[in-house]
């Protein structure tokens, strides 16, 4: 990918009105506990903060306080509570297709 020169670059105009922009959703984090395993979902600015403090634990959607394990170490299960709390990891609901109602059919 190329970076055009700086006097090719458009700077908006002051003088037009800004396009409204919506709010950025709240960014989440998978973080897996070194204490009980699980992977929890923590709001990323909650880890910014916990890293930057150097607290080095952050409290997750769930309320669980986590120790973040190594980056090294495989992700854990999913905590569920995390999950319910934060809407992440649910599923679409499984839609059934003509082929597989035909499929059906003719197993009977």
């Amino acid at each position: 990918m190329s970076v055009p020169p700086a006097g090719a670059r458009q700077v908006p105009s002051p003088t037009l009105p800004a396009e409204p922009s919506a709010p950025a959703p709240e960014q989440n984090v998978a973080v897996t506990c070194a204490r009980d395993g699980f992977s929890h979902v923590v709001p990323h600015a909650v880890l910014a903060d916990s890293l930057a403090s150097g607290a080095g634990q952050c409290t997750a959607m769930c309320g669980h306080v986590v120790l973040p394990a190594s980056l090294a170490s495989p992700p854990g299960d999913r905590c569920l509570l995390c999950a319910e709390t934060s809407g992440i990891g649910r599923r679409a609901p499984r839609r059934r297709s003509w082929a597989s109602l035909a499929r059906s059919v003719r197993s009977s």
